[in-house]
């Protein structure tokens, strides 16, 4: 019945990228009477089952948010379980996941690493190295992540580039700052889960799900979460696709348009002296037509030819200069560690 559930949903629109708040396995393991740390273990083998249907329906991208940079504030043994658990799984992950291979996963980690003891980061660095080649698909673990941290780090990231001069301060847009941020490499997040009941993001990809993002609150544990609770989120999403991508049109051209506007007040205020040479080199040129026309009307023409072609050029230079200095800088170092540009086939 899932298969021909799956097949079904595949005849609407799928997805590109989904967003998992995890919540839950705590609460899940007290309920059933198993402990915390086996409740961790659960809501693990609940993330198996779920990315293995995403991978199969044609998501390309999944973030799961793992630990949160405020989770440190837990007792020493819950935090210590959660590494251990990070440590275990990520290992498995990338040397024993048929799911990883089959489907060509990169696993990335996001957030603020320096702050995990060293024998995890090295696992990190492992599982990221071993999987880097993988660009079918990729799991997004945010571990440990805030929204705030993010777009702190984003922001340095930014202000660093205009101190090194290879940023202007007129280059920093909306769209400059979303390339700077840890899902750079990502299609836009369409879908956005919460389990446990609680109604709130808790800190968890604020600016990506800003954008018609398709945001569900789900009422059971993260460990009780099955295809069959996914299923008609998906269907409601399906609904809704068509005016969730109108409404990213509208935002895109919305955006364009105030960029194109400072690139045009920019392009007055660099080009003044240069609009002045032109105007008075044109009041010269102006009687060099007239004398042309008594004796040529071909030398006319090309004239006016290189006035028009001086005129529709000039504006094109401080925006194309303007593009080509973000785009040298945010290949180059704008953008956070441990997320390097992905290009998804």
């Amino acid at each position: 019945m899932r298969a021909v559930a799956i097949k079904a949903l595949q005849c609407g629109s799928i997805p590109k990228h989904i967003g998992l708040i995890m919540d839950g396995n705590r609460r899940y393991g007290r309920k059933v009477h198993v402990g915390n740390g086996k409740g961790y273990y659960l809501g693990y083998e609940t993330l198996e089952e779920i990315l293995a249907v995403c991978m199969e329906m044609g998501v390309k991208v999944v973030t799961v948010y793992a630990f949160s940079i405020e989770n440190f504030k837990r007792p020493a043994d819950q935090v210590e379980t959660l590494m251990e658990l990070a440590k275990t799984k990520l290992a498995e992950l990338c040397e024993q996941s048929e799911l990883v291979r089959q489907y060509g996963i990169g696993i990335r980690v996001l957030g603020d690493t320096s702050l995990l003891p060293d024998d995890v980061r090295k696992v990190i660095r492992k599982a990221v190295d071993l999987t880097k080649k993988n660009n079918r698909a990729i799991l997004n673990m945010c571990f440990p992540y805030t929204s705030r941290e993010e777009l702190t780090m984003a922001t340095r990231s930014l202000v660093s580039g205009i101190e090194a001069h290879d940023l202007n301060p007129s280059d920093i847009s909306t769209s400059v700052l979303e390339e700077s941020l840890y899902t750079r490499s990502c299609p836009p997040m369409d879908i956005l889960i919460r389990t446990s009941g609680e109604i709130r993001l808790s800190d968890f990809m604020l600016w990506q799900s800003s954008r018609a993002c398709h945001v569900e609150f789900v009422d059971c544990f993260w460990p009780e979460f099955t295809f069959w609770k996914l299923l008609p989120i998906l269907l409601r999403y399906q609904l809704r696709a068509i005016s969730i991508a109108q409404s990213r049109r509208e935002y895109g051209r919305g955006e364009g348009a105030e960029e194109e506007e400072e690139d045009d007040s920019e392009a007055v205020l660099l080009n003044t002296d240069v609009i002045k040479a032109q105007e008075t080199s044109l009041e010269q040129e102006q009687g060099f037509v007239m004398m042309s026309q008594r004796n040529s009307s071909e030398s006319t023409l090309v004239t006016c030819e290189m006035d028009e072609t001086l005129e529709v050029e000039l504006p094109c230079g401080p925006m194309l200069e303007k593009k080509q200095r973000v785009s040298s800088f945010l290949h180059h170092r704008g953008h956070l560690p441990n997320c390097p540009i992905v290009h998804l086939q």
